[in-house]
């Protein structure tokens, strides 16, 4: 729903500080993601991390998810 959505973000970003703050920890997530996937060798320590970063995104995306279906239905019946 929210892939494609960029208007919709942008209205709950305005409105939601919680829906605000997990954006931005999501893009900051993928980045620290991007740049340990970008290492040419992973020791298991950075797999770990990477494991935690991808669960931690996942989590974060399904609270965004939540937010924005709750959003929806708060100003779809108005």
């Amino acid at each position: 729903m929210l892939k494609s959505n960029t208007e919709l973000i942008e209205s709950i970003k305005n409105d939601s500080p919680e829906f605000r703050e997990l954006f931005n920890e999501h893009i900051r997530m993928e980045q620290d993601l991007e740049a340990l996937l970008s290492l040419k060798y992973y020791p298991p320590e950075v797999e770990a991390k990477i494991k935690e970063i991808k669960k931690q995104k996942l989590i974060g995306k399904d609270k965004m998810e939540r937010i924005a279906v709750e959003y929806q239905k708060r100003f779809s019946s108005n």
